[in-house]
């Protein structure tokens, strides 16, 4: 590639951005070429390495472990290099060594060899790119019974909190089957959840909404199936609504807004959305600590069973304009709770799911508190729009709050 823009050079008619280019692709190749010869060095120690047992010696529990630990790198490359020292002879870690062939080549290749492909088969693969031989590899792998079932009882599902404890990281592994399965229903769910009109997620938000939603429904559902209505009614009764704990420095978290000082209850790190959204559907549970005494504890004042029921038949439905989903209906507070806002009538307002759960707590819609209590409008994040919703005409509040009021007079 080199010689190519040499000859750009020395031949009119190319001009200098097409003989930089030239230069440029034939030094990442020889920076590519490099990095492949320094692996074939990396093969070689390796190899040395496992032949005097240094596994056992330096205390590791496998050669995988030892490669990732004294070369700080991922488990997934220091696999590979292990997987090559194992299986490689001295001249073919030489040749990878000295440029004669790629080290991600030699690979491709060894486990092409390994699935059971011939010679001609490996022969032919050189004239592929790297995903093409992946392929068929794929196509050459052979599945027995006993790989199978190997592969059903090794299935997992893992929630490994980050670092910072902000986040989950979901990782496993299904069978082909399972996880087919487990895609197109969690691709059908996720379609169903989002109203009409919405903007579409991509996939991998859709089936994370999904899997949220199912597994959500599973813990409302009642574990038994009543037969007859004076069954159903003492069962509605006995529903406790949905308890979200959360456990917080109540200093700290007013302090900052919430920003600071709040966890959910196995520590996971949330922050002023995920509070909004709690007081808004379970319950808050408040624990300041100083070392180990703990210095304030106990529930927040939660809206009411009834109150809640009501708003729900109250509305009928989402509020928002021009939704006709009634999947999940939740209450939700205009103003929220934690900037003052009430657990009133007139500061609730029922939202299905979607714009509950997705549009206002976790994109930071908000809704208009001036559009028709049955026509809500949502409005943009601030940092999207110059817009800023006015307050609430107090003297309307003020005939709302009366409406609501209980009086020990008696009617007329």
């Amino acid at each position: 590639m080199y010689d190519r823009a040499a000859h750009m050079v020395d031949t009119a008619g190319y001009s200098h951005g097409d003989v930089e280019d030239a230069k440029s692709e034939a030094a990442l190749v020889r920076a590519e070429a490099q990095v492949s010869r320094a692996r074939g060095d990396q093969l070689g120690w390796v190899r040395h390495m496992l032949r005097r047992g240094a596994v056992a010696r330096f205390g590791y529990r496998s050669p995988t472990e030892m490669v990732a630990s004294r070369l700080d790198m991922r488990r997934s490359a220091a696999r590979d290099l292990v997987y090559l020292a194992e299986r490689l002879g001295d001249n073919q870690i030489e040749r990878i060594r000295t440029g004669a062939v790629s080290y991600e080549r030699v690979m491709a290749e060894t486990r092409l060899g390994e699935a059971g492909a011939s010679a001609e088969v490996i022969e032919g693969s050189r004239d592929l790119d790297l995903e093409s031989v992946k392929r068929l590899l794929q196509a050459h792998r052979k599945m027995s019974r006993q790989d199978e079932r190997a592969v059903f009882e090794g299935q997992y599902l893992s929630l490994q909190p980050s670092l910072d404890g902000s986040h989950v990281q979901v990782n496993g592994r299904l069978g082909a089957l399972e996880a087919d399965i487990c895609r197109q229903g969690l691709d059908r769910r996720g379609e169903r959840l989002l109203p009409a009109g919405e903007t579409r997620p991509d996939a991998g938000q859709r089936r994370a909404l999904a899997l949220t939603t199912l597994c959500q429904d599973e813990l409302d559902r009642s574990p038994e199936r009543a037969q007859t209505t004076a069954e159903r009614i003492r069962q509605a009764r006995r529903r406790r609504e949905p308890s979200l704990m959360v456990v917080a420095n109540q200093a700290l978290a007013e302090e900052s807004a919430y920003e600071q000082g709040v966890a959910m209850l196995a520590g996971a790190r949330v922050g002023p959305d995920t509070v909004d959204l709690v007081q808004c559907v379970g319950t808050t549970e408040v624990i300041t600590v100083a070392g180990q005494n703990i210095v304030e504890h106990g529930t927040t004042a939660s809206m009411r069973p009834s109150l809640r029921r009501a708003v729900l038949a109250r509305d009928d439905g989402c509020t928002i304009d021009g939704c006709t989903s009634t999947y999940r209906l939740e209450v939700h507070h205009i103003v929220p709770r934690s900037q003052g806002g009430a657990h009133a009538p007139e500061n609730l307002t029922a939202l299905c799911w979607y714009h509950h759960h997705v549009a206002v707590h976790r994109r930071g819609m908000r809704i208009d508190p001036q559009s028709p209590p049955r026509r809500r409008r949502l409005l943009p994040t601030r940092g999207t729009c110059g817009y800023q919703a006015p307050d609430p005409d107090p003297h309307t509040l003020a005939i709302l709050r009366a409406l609501h009021t209980q009086s020990n007079r008696a009617p007329p």
